[in-house]
Formats: structure tokens, C-alpha cells, sequence
């Protein structure tokens, strides 16, 4: 049942992919500032050793750009929230023709993972090309390690999926809880 409710949400997922926008281009935002300064954290930290304050600077460096990210999966949460809010009638006519909660809120779940990770690939991707364009050229004095790429595309696009989900499950859980009846009539 819940492969019905995969089924669904992508095929959802494609037909609302103009309202993903935002979301997906402030992931991807997020998620090029994680993996940059994650390439270049080698040469942060020798260029903050010479200030005195390596650790600080470094972790202020690391805590800030994962902020960034952060916030363009909070904007996944609140279009996942307009999302649901939208589709109360046709989550009231599911309801109503007896499919259960499980596959309800996995179809619902379905958009915000996606718009997390193509955020977060198109960030991570566009970030190592960057990376390696800035190493290349010079631009980047103190370096860009393609191990920190590495790191950083792997914790941009993990911490995208999980926190898409962590903040789109409640959202997602009250709408595939409320009574049929209640979405029918009233439309909330």
C-alpha cells in the first residue's frame, strides 16, 4: 500500500513541480554554500590560524552556511504546508474511499523529499563546479579540496532529506488524520 502512495506523490509531485521553485532554489542555495565552504574549509582554517582563532572561526564558518541550509528546507516545510492545505478536498475524497493514513502521508511526504534533493544535487553539483572552476583559476588562494567537496555534497543532501521530512511530517500526519467528512464540507 505504501508503494500506491509513492506512486501517487511523485505523480503529484510532477503535476505541482512549477510550485517546487522556490524551495528547490533555496535548498540549492543552501546547499552550495555547505559544500563550498566545506572544499575550502582547509584553507579557512589556515587562513583563521593566523587571527588566533581557528576552531572558533572555522565552526562559526560551518555553523552559518548550515543555516543557510536549514532555512531553504524551512521553505520546503512551509510550501509542503500550502501543499496540503490545497489539497484538502482530494485528501477528504481519499479518506472517504477508504485509503489508510500510511500511504496518505507517504504521498504527501513525496514532494518535499523531492524538491530537498533536486535543491540540494543542483547545489551540491553547481558548488563543485564552482570549486573546481575557483581552484583552477586561482581564485581560490588557499584551495579547494575535493575531499571537502565530497564531504559537504553528502551533508548538504543528507541534512536536506532528513530535515525535509522532519518538517513535513506533521503538517502531512494532521491533514491524512482529519475526519473525511471535515475536508469534504468545509474544505478545512
Amino acid at each position: 500500500m505504501i508503494r500506491y502512495g509513492l506512486s501517487y506523490g511523485y505523480m503529484s509531485a510532477r503535476r505541482r513541480i512549477k510550485e517546487m521553485i522556490l524551495p528547490v532554489v533555496t535548498t540549492a542555495t543552501g546547499a552550495f554554500l555547505v559544500v563550498l565552504v566545506f572544499g575550502m574549509s582547509a584553507g579557512i582554517q589556515a587562513q583563521s590560524a593566523t587571527l588566533g582563532h581557528a576552531d572558533e572561526i572555522n565552526r562559526a564558518v560551518i555553523l552559518i552556511s548550515v543555516t543557510v541550509l536549514l532555512v531553504g528546507v524551512v521553505e520546503v516545510a512551509v510550501a509542503t504546508t500550502r501543499t496540503v492545505a490545497h489539497r484538502t478536498r482530494e485528501l477528504g475524497v481519499l479518506g472517504a474511499n477508504g485509503v489508510p493514513r500510511k500511504p496518505v502521508v507517504t504521498a504527501l511526504l513525496v514532494e518535499p523529499v523531492v524538491a530537498a534533493v533536486l535543491g540540494a544535487v543542483l547545489g551540491a553539483v553547481l558548488a563543485v563546479i564552482s570549486g573546481i572552476a575557483l581552484g583552477a583559476t586561482g581564485f581560490a588562494p588557499a584551495g579547494v579540496s575535493s575531499g571537502g567537496l565530497a564531504v559537504g555534497s553528502l551533508i548538504a543532501i543528507g541534512v536536506s532529506i532528513v530535515a525535509a521530512v522532519a518538517t513535513s511530517i506533521v503538517p502531512t500526519w494532521n491533514a491524512a488524520s482529519r475526519p473525511p467528512i471535515r475536508s469534504l464540507s468545509s474544505g478545512g
